[in-house]
């Protein structure tokens, strides 16, 4: 798929979200901050399969159950090498991996959660933009990301969330699944 491709199809996307919303409910309410942390797994060569994340995030009320969020995370594996040799010598390549992964992530997501507090489990999903900084590409990449998350605690202020990263990528990270523990400030 080209990159052209990808970011018409992930505009299409945005823009289908926007639509459904109805006009009288695009009125932006008070906004409630989250701060957290939590591991991370992913499936990648030259990296450890498990990782560290930390995520910041302001949410707002579109409508009764519909809200938006945007948060940036930092998402750190550690460098572990491929046995394999990546690149015959007989031939160029490009330099290889030799240290850790750190992927930051900027998503704008909507979030499906029940305002009256019955349900503490809530939906989200939407786009991202990503990079991995220090590597060979360090180029934004933008990507698809959703999960599910359960609030609890007094006014629900604690929270777990787990969800999928799905960056279109050139650097062979590929998906990444962070769980996050947190709070609401």
């Amino acid at each position: 798929m080209t990159r052209t491709r990808i970011m018409t199809s992930a505009a299409v996307v945005a823009a289908a979200l926007i639509a459904s919303c109805p006009a009288e409910a695009q009125v932006i309410g008070p906004v409630s901050l989250f701060v957290g942390l939590g591991p991370g797994a992913i499936h990648a060569r030259n990296y450890s399969p498990l990782g560290l994340n930390a995520m910041v995030a302001g949410e707002t009320v579109l409508d009764q159950q519909v809200r938006v969020r945007l948060d940036a995370a930092i998402h750190r594996f550690g460098y572990s090498p491929d046995p394999k040799e990546a690149c015959p010598t007989t031939r160029y390549c490009a330099p290889p991996i030799t240290g850790a992964l750190m992927i930051v992530a900027i998503t704008g997501t909507f979030v499906f959660r029940d305002t009256t507090g019955a349900n503490p489990w809530y939906v989200f999903g939407g786009l991202g933009t990503y990079s991995a900084p220090y590597k060979r590409d360090a180029n934004s990449r933008i990507g698809l990301t959703g999960g599910i998350g359960l609030a609890g605690g007094g006014s629900h202020r604690f929270f777990a969330e787990a969800r999928v990263h799905a960056p279109y990528d050139a650097n062979g990270y590929g998906l990444f699944i962070p769980v996050t523990l947190g709070w609401k400030l």
